[in-house]
């Protein structure tokens, strides 16, 4: 197994982990906030399936916004490369604004849904061999970023997403 296919089986393997997790919460559950002016379960699903979402684009190379050029290695450090090194988020912030759920998410088997088939469009085109997908990804915020790197850093986010719901 290459060193890619390897790190879209651990992403896999977090993101059915936090679709377990997430489909074991109840309705009263689904819908209240962990803390005061904190999200939803619902509304992290819906997170999650926006970066997803998001993180298709970015590796077929259509993903939109970002930062300018400039900042785009330090954010790739701050962020990508801590995280990395850690192996979980090492600094709280708030989701940019492409990435922020609704205020009324949908239903849970809807969002699920959502999810699955976001994650497949997801490893589709990592395996497509489309030419953003092979060797790196250009991220709008992060700038290049080593395409297994990049895989590795959503299963970290499932996972952290997933303790959330717990």
């Amino acid at each position: 197994m290459t060193e890619l296919e390897t790190a879209i089986a651990e992403n896999r393997a977090a993101v059915e982990e936090f679709m377990a997790t997430a489909q074991s919460l109840g309705a009263s559950a689904w819908t209240r906030p962990r803390a005061e002016g904190a999200w939803t379960p619902a509304q992290i699903v819906e997170h999650i399936v926006l970066a997803y979402e998001y993180s298709g684009d970015v590796v077929k190379g259509t993903a939109t916004g970002g930062v300018p050029r400039l900042f785009r290695p330090l954010l790739r450090r701050l962020v990508v490369d801590s995280t990395l090194r850690a192996g979980k988020f090492t600094r709280k912030g708030k989701a940019p604004a492409v990435f922020r759920p609704s205020d009324t998410p949908a239903a849970k088997s809807e969002l699920l849904d959502r999810l699955h088939r976001a994650v497949a469009a997801f490893e589709s085109a990592l395996r497509s061999n489309h030419p953003e997908a092979r060797h790196n990804v250009n991220h709008p915020a992060f700038g290049v970023v080593p395409t297994v790197n990049y895989v590795r850093l959503q299963a970290i986010h499932a996972r952290h997403h997933r303790a959330q719901l717990s």
